[in-house]
């Protein structure tokens, strides 16, 4: 599917004008139309406010993957984008394991993931990534879009790229949940918080610490589903 074909999808299954579509993603109903009819890409700035309030990742706007119907659905229902999280009830769901925490905790190794809780999460996020898995959040560094509490889900077959939110792990220490940059190999680790003692993490090239980030795709309460 074409930029456009998944923007004109994602539109017409929240039951949204290209007005009201336009006004959730900061611009005009002309370039929604634009967008639609591929005259025109959206910034990446109008696709993270579109992923941020309808809980999808920005791949399945941008990208050839396609995000169930029912679960843009039940986020459009949701209070009408008024929530950080949204219910899943009419998409089909699986479970991932929830292995520890982020901010404040260590993610397990994946060979002791089936001694954690379970979580329910919508059944595409398997379909993508079969070993995806849970962690709560725990902290304010990454409040602005998720709250403390909510569980994000991990996947880490999932090439994380620059402008994606990521759980970090340095030289093996506690992970930490943030929005990563990548500038001329240069990491940039930037919390998303409204607590200003938070600040961003600057990792260069040459830097000798070892890092390991694993994409972030989605967020939820603990009892979405």
């Amino acid at each position: 599917m074409t930029i456009a074909d998944n923007i004109r999808r994602i539109r017409r299954a929240a039951g949204m004008t290209q007005d009201e579509f336009g006004r959730l993603a900061g611009v005009s109903s002309m370039a929604v139309s634009q967008w639609e009819n591929g005259r025109a890409i959206p910034r990446m700035g109008a696709v993270e406010k579109l992923s941020s309030a309808l809980r999808i990742a920005k791949s399945e706007i941008i990208e050839d993957v396609v995000v169930p119907d029912s679960a843009i659905i039940a986020a459009r229902d949701h209070d009408r984008f008024s929530s950080r999280s949204f219910s899943v009830k009419a998409a089909s769901a699986a479970k991932v394991p929830l292995v520890g925490s982020t901010h404040a905790g260590k993610p397990h190794l994946p060979e002791d993931r089936d001694e954690f809780p379970e979580v329910l999460v919508p059944q595409f996020l398997l379909d993508r990534d079969p070993d995806s898995y849970a962690l709560e959040v725990d902290g304010d560094c990454m409040d602005r879009i998720c709250p403390p509490g909510m569980v994000a889900i991990v996947q880490p077959g999932i090439p994380a790229k620059s402008g994606d939110v990521v759980v970090a792990t340095i030289d093996g220490a506690d992970s930490i949940m943030r929005r990563m940059t990548v500038i001329n190999g240069d990491l940039i680790l930037s919390p998303e918080s409204h607590n200003p003692e938070h600040v961003n993490l600057y990792i260069t090239a040459q830097d000798d610490r070892q890092v390991k980030v694993e994409h972030v795709a989605y967020f939820q309460s603990r009892e979405t589903l």
